[in-house]
């Protein structure tokens, strides 16, 4: 195996390998193994073919593809190991090239271990506070509760606001037909003021409608419809309501209170439980803004260097959660990119800054981590591992590499923790090295 080095640029540098013959029998066998079982050859059965009639037979080429991804990175370690280089992630492959007959050149771009300076943390101060409970966030929250325990009734009187209504309706864009767009048959429409299905404005053209009545009305398809060609035209609906009903509330009374799931004894005691949950929900909030905040104070006073290679990498992870995220709504990526204008590469290259955002809290928290001597015990670990893989079945290898895991986010937790104190004043010295 031939390496050649190209000059450390930004933090990172990218080895050229030519793998020969030699370098290359290991992965040949392989990729035979791969593919014996699967071609016919004539006067052997499948399987029993001896790899060099194998590789006559498909060519070099096809035993190799067989084994190209694992080849292109095993190669990348051993190269990055022989030439010493201390690497932050695993290698960018940019290149593979098999046409040469006699060798084959990888190409791989390596992130090394990024320069991270931290500023004076310890002397960061900031303000911790948390909101104080209302009797007014009391009230709506037990009136959130009592909305959701109430049962709807049919009622014989105009629809309003809040009510759930029995519909069934057809709809189209201009210059369509109808039905083209909208055709979903009966359903339930809860008539909210801020409501935006099927379009901004339906919800309130139905307010005063009655049970029986047939509504005709045009609405202005919005800016930021998720349908191309449809933006700005008029939607015409015609819509059949079969039914009004109102949510009938229950009386907030001590029967209420006591057939709650947590069983208050009375009205009283329901405002006590909900008051100490309210002032939970803001100390939990309060500390985890409070976390952003020395975070974010850390990472501005920090300076990095950055492989653009790791940004890279985290901006293609970034753009999978997207597109991950569609396919769990049934949204076809071509139609969201065609809606919002955009190409795939398009938000891989704004998904750049968050991806630096990203890269630099992580580096930030691991190299105060390791200034600060944080890390975890391995009774803290093994609490953890157990508490998140209670009854998973996993192989050792699995079992280690998740342990590895655990004890990295158990690293990042304590790391905050200690940054938080240092800039509530608890600590002033940092107490590490």
């Amino acid at each position: 195996m031939k390496i050649t080095q190209d000059e450390v640029v930004d933090n990172q540098t990218t080895l050229h390998i030519e793998l020969e013959d030699a370098d290359l029998a290991p992965y040949l066998d392989r990729g035979y193994r791969r593919i014996a079982d699967r071609v016919s050859i004539p006067g052997f059965r499948k399987g029993k073919a001896p790899r060099r009639v194998v590789e006559q037979a498909l060519g070099r080429e096809q035993l190799l593809s067989e084994v190209l991804d694992s080849m292109a990175y095993e190669t990348a370690d051993k190269a990055i190991a022989q030439r010493e280089l201390d690497a932050a992630a695993p290698p960018k492959i940019e290149k593979l090239d098999m046409q040469d007959q006699d060798a084959i050149l990888i190409t791989a771009t390596v992130p090394l271990k990024p320069e991270v300076t931290l500023g004076d943390y310890r002397s960061t101060r900031i303000d911790f506070s948390v909101d104080e409970v209302t009797d007014e966030q009391i009230d709506d929250q037990i009136e959130s509760i009592r909305q959701s325990m109430g049962n709807w009734e049919e009622v014989e009187r105009p629809a309003r606001f809040g009510d759930l209504l029995t519909i069934d309706m057809t709809g189209y864009v201009e210059g369509g037909e109808e039905g083209d767009f909208w055709g979903v048959g009966l359903q339930s429409m809860y008539l909210a003021e801020d409501g935006t299905r099927p379009l901004p404005g339906f919800s309130a053209r139905l307010v005063g409608a009655e049970a029986g009545e047939v509504l005709e009305f045009t609405l202005i398809v919005p800016d930021d419809y998720p349908l191309p060609g449809s933006v700005g035209k008029p939607a015409h609906f015609t819509v059949n309501v079969y039914d009004v009903m109102e949510r009938i509330l229950p009386a907030l009374d001590d029967e209420f209170a006591r057939g709650l799931p947590d069983g208050f004894k009375d009205v009283a005691a329901l405002r006590v439980g909900v008051r100490d949950a309210l002032i939970n929900a803001a100390d939990a909030q309060a500390n985890s803004n409070y976390r952003e905040q020395v975070i974010s104070a850390l990472v501005e006073g920090a300076e990095f260097i950055l492989p653009p290679v790791m940004v890279e990498r985290e901006a293609d992870h970034i753009v999978s959660e997207q597109f991950g995220y569609l396919e769990r709504n049934n949204i076809r990526k071509e139609d969201y990119l065609a809606s919002v204008g955009r190409t795939e590469d398009d938000l891989r290259e704004e998904a750049k800054t968050e991806a630096r955002r990203r890269v630099s809290r992580s580096l930030a928290l691991t190299h105060l981590a390791e200034i600060e001597n944080v890390e975890p015990t391995e009774a803290q670990i093994t609490e953890r591992f157990n508490s998140i893989y209670a009854g998973a079945r996993l192989r050792r290898r699995e079992r280690g590499s998740r342990r590895e895991g655990v004890q990295n986010m158990l690293r990042m937790e304590q790391a905050i923790e200690l940054l938080a104190s240092i800039a509530k004043g608890e600590r002033a010295d940092g107490g590490g090295g």
